[in-house]
């Protein structure tokens, strides 16, 4: 699969909601992207930049949990999105992930799709 196609089959799992109690959709596994060398991604304990940050993930991060994603809009819902519509909705998924002993949520927008540990 060619990346340009690979990119928009992440994006479409990401923008689907999932319920916590739900099995995971999109990938198995994440890695970091678009987070600078000099940065972390911060894990926190509910959906929103407001909540308490528990753990960190490195820019390079690889083999992060998906437990699920929330947020952001429904297939029906993109496919009538204007692309600055399907922008803004991408900047409100929030992913339950488990990486190195944390369980938390991260912001969806700095997932792509990544290996096992």
């Amino acid at each position: 699969m060619n990346k340009r196609y690979f990119g928009l089959a992440i994006a479409l799992s990401l923008f689907f909601p999932v319920s916590v109690g739900a099995d995971a959709g999109g990938p198995d596994f994440f890695r970091v992207v678009d987070v600078a060398s000099n940065d972390v991604l911060n894990i926190r304990t509910q959906p929103t930049a407001r909540s308490a940050i528990i753990g960190i993930i490195p820019p390079n991060g690889n083999g992060i949990q998906n437990l699920g994603c929330k947020g952001g809009l429904s297939y029906a819902q993109w496919q009538a999105a204007s692309p600055a519509e399907r922008e803004a909705a991408r900047k409100r998924v929030w992913c339950q992930i488990y990486y190195r002993g944390v369980n938390g949520w991260v912001a969806g927008w700095f997932l792509a799709e990544g290996s096992a540990p």
